[in-house]
């Protein structure tokens, strides 16, 4: 068993075991001060404003919650309303030469990272990666001209400037049990929440969800298939279909934070999932992908970028996109609205 995965079983209420994690203790004590320091700073010197509104889009737990799919997505809707609209991130996993580092379709997940990549193939908007976000953030005004900027990530990353904060949260697992890091899955405390703008539940919440959160929750979105996509030729672009492969076995590939949500994700198609769980952000090799003759593997987007120099014909990504109700969009746009009104 992975590290992941041990916490995993003790962070979750539900998993049990959790006697372990009294020895972390201590650690949670010190990362809880190291927390309330960087805050304290943050209100004595905050950021300067940037002259575009800075849509941070995070959560505050440890793995995956649904916020990348929200990313994309507000960068459609951005999009079709006719928004110029960029996307900054951290990059994790890639190691550019220099930064600010702009995503292409030629760039190597290992120097953007993959989830960057994937962001920039799905939606078409200039991505740009860097370890300091507002440099990032600058670089999409000044050179494409950006006048909305989204981040992917980011809610502790205390010295971007935002002017809406969204925190998204699972609405299986939510909180888990509770504690901060490394006692629990917890990046800064629960009350965060009631300083964020709008929290999004992704799926419809439980009831230790509604017990953690209770009326904090503003919204509920739905991952829903979106369509298929397989790699051409050239490896930069893919390939868009409405279909895909005829349910059945399949291996269903994931290596993100919570892979079991892509896995319920197949069954609902109809699949019978054969899982090939990996840790998230794992960079495969092609031994890895070599299962049994030809029976379809079907990945995540975000994995689907890093197997694209040795990708295969029976091999299948599934793009998921983000549901949620209007008045999440018009709570949006007034926000907007109003940060064009300031400027004036």
């Amino acid at each position: 068993m992975s590290l992941e995965d041990w916490l995993n079983t003790r962070w979750y209420p539900k998993q049990g075991g959790r006697r372990a994690l009294y020895l972390l203790a201590p650690l949670e004590m010190l990362y809880r001060q190291l927390i309330g320091r960087r805050r304290a700073r943050l209100a004595r010197t905050p950021p300067p404003p940037l002259p575009a509104p800075v849509i941070v889009v995070g959560n505050i737990t440890v793995g995956g919650a649904g916020k990348t799919p929200l990313v994309a997505e507000l960068a459609r809707w951005l999009k079709e309303r006719g928004r110029n609209p960029g996307i900054v991130s951290r990059g994790y996993g890639g190691r550019a030469k220099r930064y600010p580092y702009q995503v292409t379709a030629q760039s190597h997940p290992l120097e953007s990272g993959d989830e960057p990549l994937m962001l920039h193939l799905i939606s078409g908007v200039p991505v740009m990666v860097s370890p300091n976000r507002t440099e990032a953030a600058r670089a999409l005004i000044d050179y494409h001209q950006c006048n909305v900027i989204l981040s992917d990530d980011g809610l502790q990353h205390y010295n971007l400037w935002r002017s809406l904060e969204i925190c998204v949260v699972d609405g299986l697992r939510g909180l888990g049990n509770g504690h901060l890091l490394p006692c629990g899955p917890l990046r800064e405390p629960e009350t965060r929440l009631r300083t964020v703008d709008i929290v999004v539940s992704n799926g419809e919440p439980g009831s230790g969800v509604r017990q953690q959160c209770g009326d904090l929750l503003d919204f509920q979105m739905t991952l829903e298939p979106s369509c298929w996509h397989q790699f051409n030729l050239d490896q930069t672009s893919t390939l868009r279909l409405l279909s895909g492969p005829e349910p059945g076995p399949c291996h269903g590939v994931a290596a993100i934070g919570n892979p079991q949500r892509f896995f319920r994700a197949l069954r609902q198609l109809g699949f019978k999932v054969m899982e090939q769980p990996f840790a998230d952000h794992h960079q495969f090799s092609p031994q890895e992908l070599h299962f049994d003759g030809k029976t379809p593997v079907i990945m995540t987007m975000k994995d689907a970028v890093k197997c694209r120099d040795f990708w295969q014909s029976h091999w299948w990504a599934l793009e998921v996109r983000a549901k949620l109700p209007d008045l999440f969009y018009q709570k949006v746009h007034r926000h907007l609205q109003q940060f064009s009104d300031d400027e004036k």
